[in-house]
């Protein structure tokens, strides 16, 4: 499952998470782990004036902002996928098999 948003991509592969970001330049930053080092996810739906949110609470993950993102991407940790409203049937149906991989 793969999903594109504001300057932001998140893949899940049924164990593994990846979150690559945008930096200036032709650039990404990219950020793995496995579901068994998530302890939690919260979901911020999008509102009129802000993205939504899926954030993941990582074990041993670092919080650091990206600071040298590009025009109109989101300043957030590498743990945080933001999205817009256009995403929010995808990102659900992805929380949910996250979700699902850390139960079974």
């Amino acid at each position: 499952m793969h999903i594109h948003a504001r300057r932001r991509s998140i893949s899940f592969s049924g164990r593994t998470v990846t979150i690559k970001a945008a930096v200036k330049g032709l650039n990404y930053k990219k950020h793995t782990f496995t579901v068994e080092k998530i302890s939690g996810i919260k979901n911020i739906p999008p509102t009129a004036f802000k993205p939504g949110m899926l954030v993941f609470e990582v074990n041993g993950a670092s919080k650091t902002i990206v600071e040298d993102v590009p025009m109109y991407a989101d300043k957030v940790d590498m743990n945080t996928f933001t999205y817009g409203g256009m995403n929010s049937k995808h990102v659900k149906e992805l929380e949910a098999a996250i979700r699902k991989a850390m139960n079974g």
